[in-house]
């Protein structure tokens, strides 16, 4: 084997993508996914809860997930190293010849919100906390939402606030994992960096130009640490087609090298052709008023169907068509039924609605995949064994200041866990 032959091979076992999809060792890969982004904190070998990892890793893998969404950071002490060997462990097919991994990790290096610290904490830190953090009451988001904006907005401490991310973004990528050796940029396991959390779309004179880059110089500069891996913005979609274009286009910094290269070239370099690869989206259709959890009419079901529906197709029209990028969920959810007397929070009221979200969703994914017209979902979140009666800080995935169980999925939700799997084995036939 050629050194370029042996270079090629150990860069198809990083995923990269191919025109509108995601590729690994030379096939399609279409992602089931878990949003489990407690796995940090619950791995700490003091604080944490290994065995549990352990329990829920098992069950993801037997109901067919294999992408899991994971924060790379928050305040306190963290066990992403842990963790990120345990999934490796967990996601090794008996094939050994084949070597694609049960589980890829999508790893957020901050967050817009406040509950792991990110943005609203780089401000306060930028300013010497001059502005106490606005601590949302209720729902009533407007006053934090304006303040974590400053991040990239507010040039008095928006510069202060890159050197603290960017320190952040480099510790990581560069670290070495003290269970199993690796660099994380060297670790294929990592399938992309998250720049964020739903990084929010922002008023105001050169709105676009100034969020657009703040993106594209994060994504740039990651690059320049990691040409391995996969890059995208964490964003959600939400503001319609010119933001959704704004927060996922990039520059181009390979295709002037395209004529003078070799076919079978071009795949080492199709991860470099953009600082951002792929587009992301997140859907909530009874946080952004489309659903009511509380109602049990068809109307109210199928309101909510409806827009997750459409908004899955423009996100895909958008980027497989305008970007010429993959599109990937990374979040999305339903709570459990309210009208039946007993609490939504409770792991035994009904999942009615959420059954048949999940099942019309996972088909509309489907029916775009076929088009590769998308990469793939990540439901948020799963619980697996834990529940709201545990001890706190009980890490159901329901971030703290939120009701824990609200939008959780637990090990006892079986017609939802084998809803992903029929789901699962769909796309393993499309990756063939």
């Amino acid at each position: 084997m050629s050194k370029f032959e042996r270079n090629n091979a150990e860069r198809e076992q990083f995923v990269q993508v191919n025109g509108t999809n995601f590729v690994q060792n030379g096939k399609s890969l279409f992602l089931v996914g878990a949003n489990y982004w407690q796995a940090m904190n619950l791995g700490m070998e003091i604080g944490g809860n290994r065995s549990r990892v352990l329990e829920d890793l098992a069950i993801l893998k037997k109901y067919g997930v294999n992408n899991i969404r994971v924060m790379a950071a928050s305040e306190g002490p963290q066990g992403l190293d842990w963790a990120l060997d345990q999934i490796e462990k967990h996601g090794m097919t008996a094939t050994v010849a084949s070597r694609i991994p049960y589980h890829e990790l999508r790893i957020t290096l901050s967050n817009y919100w406040h509950w792991s610290g990110g943005f609203v904490q780089y401000v306060n830190w930028a300013e010497n906390n001059k502005t106490p953090i606005p601590y949302p009451k209720g729902k009533d988001f407007d006053a934090l939402t304006a303040y974590a904006a400053r991040f990239y907005s507010d040039q008095e401490v928006a510069p202060k606030c890159q050197v603290i991310y960017r320190d952040l973004v480099r510790t990581i990528i560069t670290r070495r994992n003290t269970v199993n050796g690796k660099l994380y940029k060297d670790d294929p396991i990592i399938l992309t960096w998250e720049l964020a959390n739903e990084p929010q779309a922002i008023e105001g004179l050169n709105a676009h130009s100034i969020l657009y880059e703040w993106i594209d110089s994060s994504a740039a500069y990651i690059k320049s640490l990691d040409s391995n891996h996969l890059v995208t913005t964490g964003a959600e979609g939400k503001n319609g087609k010119d933001w959704f274009i704004t927060m996922h286009k990039s520059h181009n910094i390979g295709l002037y090298l395209k004529n003078s290269l070799q076919t079978f070239e071009l795949s080492y370099l199709s991860s470099l052709y953009f600082y951002q690869d792929f587009a992301s989206a997140h859907v909530w259709v009874e946080n952004w008023g489309y659903y009511n959890s509380d109602d049990s009419s068809k109307e109210n079901f199928d309101r909510a169907k409806n827009f997750m529906i459409q908004f899955l197709q423009d996100a895909s029209d958008w980027s497989t068509k305008i970007l010429k990028k993959p599109v990937y969920l990374a979040e999305y959810g339903l709570a459990r039924d309210g009208w039946t007397g007993i609490s939504k929070y409770d792991p035994a009221a009904p999942i009615t609605n959420k059954n048949k979200f999940y099942k019309s969703l996972c088909d509309k994914v489907f029916e775009l995949e076929k088009q590769n017209a998308f990469a793939g979902q990540a439901f948020w979140a799963y619980s697996g064994i834990a529940r709201p009666t545990d001890p706190v800080p009980q890490w159901l995935g329901d971030p703290p200041h939120e009701p824990q169980g609200w939008y959780g999925v637990y090990d006892t939700d079986k017609e939802i866990l084998e809803i992903l799997k029929a789901h699962s084995e769909q796309v393993r036939q499309l990756g063939k």
